[in-house]
């Protein structure tokens, strides 16, 4: 699991304005592998100035060019990266309550939006005030003395004001304002589906949640009845089968794509779990195939 913010944090080679946990970041790519399981502990903004990348997430697939941007939620995604050019990018790292208290410090009222729910990947409406505002953060790169700390984070502050009151940026306002009830503690229903097929520690999915990894196995427990390990064992499963029936996907991109440590591994609690190989049951659902087909 390629950790973003870590990496980024800690290694010199990359120009940033660090603000307590806010963090500005020019980025360019040099991971030299086309598909990445990538991990943040915060929310992240990406915008591209150079290239391309593409997030996948199980509900969609997100391809972002120059000029386009995304803001992904803390967690996991896979990143897809090409490598027919170069890719630099501005990254803004943002804790949930720095948003959260950002909208309700700000006098004016929160929009109402829908509460329909928002995807781990959010494309963002990038209009020209926006675009304004990432050129306007970049140029503080070029400069031989950073801004100041109290600019830096008056900067991020105006980010979410202008998110929030951008109106092709309903489904990130939206889910801004759930951030936004503190009374309500954060889904582990919601965050393990939409997290489950990554490699993570249990962990990381109990800081996801907004919980001690104690708290987090207690209420996961209370929730699905069985242990976090157990229950993210069958959910992979789960999935590997249905990538199975809808995809042509080997047996190395299905172990990758479904969260385990490696093929053997997958092989092993596959066979031991359906009394097959993955090889053995692809072959049954082609034959099952073959045979619908020929009956239609």
């Amino acid at each position: 699991m390629f950790n973003l913010l870590d990496f980024v944090y800690e290694n010199c080679i990359f120009q940033q304005f660090k603000v307590n946990d806010l963090l500005f970041i020019e980025y360019k790519c040099v991971a030299d592998e086309s598909l990445l399981r990538v991990w943040s502990r915060h929310n992240y903004i990406m915008y591209v100035i150079k290239g391309k990348k593409l997030w996948q997430t199980p509900q969609a697939q997100y391809y972002v060019k120059a000029g386009e941007a995304v803001f992904v939620k803390k967690g996991a995604n896979f990143v897809h990266q090409f490598f027919d050019e170069g890719f630099c990018s501005l990254i803004i790292f943002i804790p949930d309550e720095f948003i959260s208290n950002t909208i309700l410090e700000n006098p004016a009222p929160v929009p109402v939006f829908t509460n329909k729910s928002t995807d781990t990947v959010i494309r963002l409406h990038t209009d020209a005030v926006l675009s304004g505002y990432f050129h306007s953060v970049l140029a503080y790169f070029a400069k031989k003395e950073a801004p100041a700390k109290s600019l830096l984070e008056i900067k991020f502050k105006e980010l979410i004001l202008d998110l929030m009151s951008s109106p092709g940026n309903d489904a990130l306002c939206t889910y801004f304002k759930s951030l936004c009830n503190h009374k309500s503690k954060v889904s582990i229903a919601e965050i393990m589906e939409m997290n489950f097929m990554y490699n993570m520690k249990i962990e990381d999915f109990a800081y996801l949640c907004g919980r001690s990894l104690t708290a987090f196995k207690r209420d996961f427990t209370e929730e699905f009845k069985m242990p976090p390990g157990r229950w993210l064992l069958l959910k992979r499963l789960e999935y590997v089968k249905h990538l199975m029936e809808v995809t042509d996907k080997n047996v190395n991109e299905l172990a990758f794509e479904s969260g385990f440590e490696n093929v053997s591994h997958f092989i092993r609690v596959f066979r031991q779990t359906y009394g097959n190989t993955p090889l053995q049951f692809k072959k049954s659902i082609a034959r099952k195939n073959l045979v619908g087909s020929s009956l239609c």
